[in-house]
Parts: structure tokens; C-alpha cells; sequence
């Protein structure tokens, strides 16, 4: 049986005093093979909206954890594949996102991102609602990693 697949990137830029997200880019891999900026509205389709919150939600769990724990966040990147069948029923997501810290920051503010909170902000990640209410046979692979 033959599935479908669905690729967003994400980019959102975070600066000081509050690190909160400044802009946010969010790009899905059309049928052509090029990349299109997503700006959902009333005619977006449906299921690519849904797909969407899954994404966004995990991204506003990294970013509100990450405040929380005062980690000088510069920018993120993500991406994000989502596998249906052929009747549009996801079976598997996976996301990848990369946290990219402020070079101006101190390097006692920048060790707040050590390997404990890399795996705090992970876990806070897996209480998103949105795919906390996914089926639990669905195959959910989301990854933080710190980038250079």
C-alpha cells in the first residue's frame, strides 16, 4: 500500500529582552518540488491546516520552555514529514528541530542549554494537545538538538 507524504520546514527568529518568536516562516514541499510559504487561512486546505497545528504547537512548546528556562534562543529550525495512507490517515510524523543560541549572550546564560534541559524542553515538547490527540498508533519522532 502506497502512502502519502507531507514536508514542512520551519525558521523563526527569537531576540532579546524576552526571546520571544519575532518572525516565523513556515514552508510546505509542494507536488512541483518547490517550497511554499504557508500563509494559513480560510481556504487553506483542511488537512494541511492540521498538519500545520501539529507543527506550530511543537514549536511554541520549544519556545515557551525554552524562556522558561532563560536559554538565550536566537532562532529555530525545523522540519517536520508526516506519513498517511492513502486515505489521509496519518501513520507516522517526525520532527527534527534545531535550536540555534544568541553568539552575544554570556556564556553563563548560554549554559543554561545543557544536556538536562535539552531533555526537559523534549519531553515538554510531547504534551503538545495537539499530538498528544493523535491515535496512539501513530509513530511520533520529534528530536531537539542544539546547533553549532
Amino acid at each position: 500500500m502506497s502512502q502519502r507524504t507531507f514536508q514542512f520546514r520551519l525558521h523563526s527568529s527569537h531576540g532579546s529582552p524576552d526571546r520571544a518568536t519575532q518572525s516565523l516562516v513556515v514552508e510546505f514541499l509542494a507536488e512541483s518540488g518547490q517550497w511554499e510559504p504557508q500563509h494559513p487561512s480560510l481556504t487553506t486546505p483542511g488537512f494541511r491546516l492540521y498538519l500545520l497545528s501539529l507543527l506550530l504547537c511543537q514549536h511554541t512548546y520549544l519556545v515557551v520552555n525554552a524562556q522558561e528556562r532563560s536559554i538565550p534562543l536566537q532562532r529555530v529550525e525545523g522540519s517536520f514529514t508526516v506519513l498517511t495512507s492513502t486515505e489521509w490517515i496519518i501513520e507516522q510524523l517526525e520532527g527534527t528541530f534545531v535550536m540555534h543560541l544568541d553568539p552575544a549572550a554570556a556564556a553563563a546564560e548560554r549554559s543554561r542549554a545543557d544536556a538536562d534541559a535539552i531533555a526537559f524542553i523534549s519531553e515538554r515538547m510531547k504534551l503538545c494537545p495537539v499530538s498528544r490527540n493523535l491515535p496512539a498508533t501513530v509513530i511520533k519522532t520529534i528530536g531537539l538538538r542544539l546547533g553549532a
